[in-house]
């Protein structure tokens, strides 16, 4: 649902600050509430990517929808995201949106969301400057990495995903991402 409205980013801040609402070319986005397996992917990867960033000292990991500026009229909320050190260094007011992309932008797909929807997430992300980003299919339990050449790379559950150029040193296989005991849905 859009709300018909145009707010740069200041505006939205102090109109809907801790609201489940994103702003794209400056509309209002109401945001819906996401289910179980959603978020227990988005905890896990934060989890996962969290530890290995902490145990390094390479900066953060985000989740639970944080904003993020990626234009004058755009904050997206990320499922979960890496900010390097450097980008770190930049937040002068840690209780509003962060003011850039990040670096590893992670969104994982709800059943509800389109092929187009999910198209224009990464865009914006690779148009603001965030160098990976991944979405994450619960439905085939895979990710698929977005590079800002345009290309993409899948990876299988079996597979591994590695930080590239970004995080050299991070890797994990992909199945660590689902719960391991899904309720059967056959039922």
């Amino acid at each position: 649902m859009v709300l018909e409205h145009t707010l740069t980013i200041d505006a939205f801040y102090e109109q809907y600050a801790g609201q489940p609402y994103e702003l794209i070319h400056g509309k209002v986005v109401k945001m819906s509430p996401t289910g179980y397996l959603h978020g227990s992917i988005a905890r896990r990867v934060a989890a996962i990517l969290g530890a290995h960033v902490d145990s390094k000292r390479l900066g953060d990991v985000v989740g639970a929808e944080t904003g993020f500026v990626l234009a004058e009229d755009t904050m997206r909320g990320a499922d979960a995201a890496f900010i390097g050190r450097e980008k770190l260094a930049q937040i002068s007011e840690p209780d509003k949106y962060l003011p850039f992309a990040p670096d590893i932008a992670i969104e994982v797909v709800s059943p509800n969301d389109t092929a187009r929807e999910i198209k224009q997430k990464v865009s914006m992300y690779l148009n603001a400057g965030t160098p990976l980003v991944w979405i994450v299919y619960p439905s085939d339990q895979s990710v698929v990495v977005h590079y800002p050449d345009g290309t993409s790379k899948t990876i299988a559950d079996t597979q591994i995903l590695d930080g590239g150029d970004i995080l050299p040193d991070f890797s994990v296989q992909v199945s660590a991402f689902f719960p391991p005991d899904l309720p059967d849905k056959t039922v």
